[in-house]
């Protein structure tokens, strides 16, 4: 049984006239679809009546995702840098015994070693994408096992 919105969604499209406007390159309005456009949809259209699939893009374009950048240690200090001022003004803040002079050094501290961490973090990302980029698309992931 449909829903109440799976109902609207129907009697909308049902409302709705739908035409189709076909232009010529030079804008004019056209009463046929053109040939080009038949010719198409009849080469897409498979022998038992499915559409065709979409070209697949390459798995980097299809995800948004962007290339990653070789890891480098002043990339890592300066990522250090903004979350020491960060972590400073947090501890400045919650902790009002000890102040300015309590939050600094512990500031210090995990600035310090946010650095290596950070530039491992990248490294790695940065040689998974390089193994990935040279063995190709990866294996299909495995389902979930039903239970």
């Amino acid at each position: 049984m449909p829903s109440r919105k799976q109902k609207r969604r129907e009697a909308k499209s049902k409302r709705h006239e739908y035409e189709f406007v076909y232009l010529d390159s030079e804008g004019n309005e056209l009463d046929e679809p053109p040939d080009e456009l038949v010719a198409s949809s009849r080469a897409k259209a498979s022998s038992n009546g499915s559409r065709a699939a979409p070209a697949k893009q390459p798995a980097q374009q299809a995800r948004g995702r962007r290339e990653p950048q070789p890891p480098s240690w002043q990339r890592a200090a300066k990522r250090a840098l903004v979350l020491g001022a960060v972590v400073f003004a947090l501890f400045a803040l919650t902790n009002k015994k000890a102040g300015y002079t309590g939050a600094l050094p512990l500031a210090l501290i995990y600035t310090v070693l946010f650095v290596p961490f950070t530039y491992f973090v990248d490294r790695f990302a940065y040689n998974r994408y390089q193994a990935r980029k040279e063995h190709g698309p990866s294996a299909p992931q495995r389902q979930p096992k039903k239970r």
